[in-house]
């Protein structure tokens, strides 16, 4: 897995974004900046949350020491591997390879930030606002986050981002914190289409353009298969442990369905149900809110579908996997993933230990004439939604 206290040797920024006031009065001229304070990582506290940003060198930009209203949720977070099989078989590229961090496009402050967002920063690889930048970092408006009986009330969110060149294809990579406590994970695919060729349609792509002289060009379709890699830590890393819900008809027909909330004890690989509404949470059991529930955090599915790899593609058969915690486990060595995740799952008690969920998302690209030469990005993303983990609604109406 990753080091959990690993020491990256850099002298790093405190980065502060609050209220309104207090941003107007830091971006007046002469305003003085926070104090640089040294911190392992680039630290960030906003509207609730605090946690720590780095550049790890094979897994990018990473989370680490997240934090929702004074309580642990994950003590790291990152990608972990993108594996984009092409429908006709070949090839099967896993675009991380010996890491992603050098494959960070830099940025351009005054011109990458969202139109309208307040107080963008950008930094360089040491969370540095200086030379090139790598990393964004803004504040915007989500509108409405109730409307009722009691009145309305008004979000915002903050997104950390950075873009990674894998051959052509552009993926913005986003980490997207609301202020209700809802963690949003999210890829921006973009750039160019791969493995191109002069053709027709076929069962395995789409014509999408023309060449200069005429001739049809053939783009085959794909899917990315985008792992994600959460350790999370529910108040703290003892005492955690996964739970699936599935909701089902209590007789095909019935009116009616009953739900449940199923622990998973062993190290395991789950699939998704779209029919079942299926969906995982990570409960820490000792730790009750206000009404003595246990506190959790809920992963939300997202993606287009599912994909099932080849029998000998062991990691590409679920959605889900549940691992116990261990310190030399990825991204410490040096197996590529689609090796190393299969042989993680040993039989392993996960109940009331210090779990790690690795998820991937599924989007199937069919090319269409929109994505040729220029294809626009096309997002995919998935949601980490506090469930009883707080004591009362976050929203305040007025």
């Amino acid at each position: 897995m990753f080091i959990r206290r690993y020491a990256w040797g850099l002298l790093a920024i405190a980065v502060f974004i609050g209220p309104v006031s207090q941003r107007a009065a830091f971006e007046k001229p002469g305003a003085a900046e926070p104090a640089a304070i040294p911190k392992t990582g680039q630290r960030v506290t906003w509207e609730g949350w605090t946690f720590t940003w780095s550049i790890h060198p094979r897994a990018g930009l990473v989370l680490r020491d997240v934090s929702f209203r004074g309580r642990k949720v994950l003590k790291y977070a990152g990608l972990a591997e993108i594996f984009v099989p092409y429908d006709r078989g070949q090839p099967r590229p896993t675009d991380f390879g010996n890491g992603i961090a050098k494959q960070m496009e830099e940025l351009l402050p005054g011109q990458d930030c969202v139109p309208g967002s307040l107080r963008c920063q950008a930094f360089d690889r040491q969370g540095k606002e200086e030379g090139k930048r790598f990393v964004m970092l803004h504040e915007e408006s989500t509108g409405l986050s109730y409307k009722g009986n009691r009145g309305r009330a008004y979000g915002k969110k903050l997104t950390l981002w950075n873009v990674y060149n894998l051959a052509g294809y552009h993926y913005i990579n986003r980490w997207t914190f609301r202020d209700d406590g809802c963690l949003m994970p999210e890829m921006g695919l973009t750039g160019s289409l791969n493995h191109t060729g002069i053709g027709d349609v076929s069962r395995h792509g789409s014509v999408v353009g023309k060449t200069a002289r005429g001739d049809k060009v053939f783009a085959p379709s794909h899917v990315h298969n985008i792992y994600y890699c959460l350790d999370f830590d529910i108040d703290g890393p003892d005492n955690n442990v996964v739970e699936e819900f599935n909701y089902r008809q209590d007789e095909r027909g019935s009116l009616s369905g009953q739900h449940s909330w199923t622990p998973i004890l062993k190290e395991s690989a789950r699939q998704w149900s779209a029919a079942n509404f299926r969906s995982w949470r990570v409960v820490n059991r000792n730790s009750k809110n206000a009404l003595g529930l246990p506190r959790s955090y809920e992963l939300l599915p997202g993606g287009n579908g599912i994909f099932r790899g080849g029998t000998t593609e062991e990691f590409a058969q679920a959605e889900l996997w549940v691992t116990q915690y261990h310190a030399n486990e990825y991204p410490v060595e040096k197996r590529a993933l689609k090796a190393a995740l299969p042989s993680y799952l040993n039989e392993e008690s996960i109940d009331g230990q210090d779990v790690v969920v690795w998820y991937v998302l599924h989007i199937h690209h069919i090319p269409r004439t929109e994505d040729w030469p220029a294809m626009p990005v096309d997002w995919v993303g998935f949601t980490l939604k506090p469930r009883d983990f707080l004591d009362s609604s976050p929203v305040t109406p007025q």
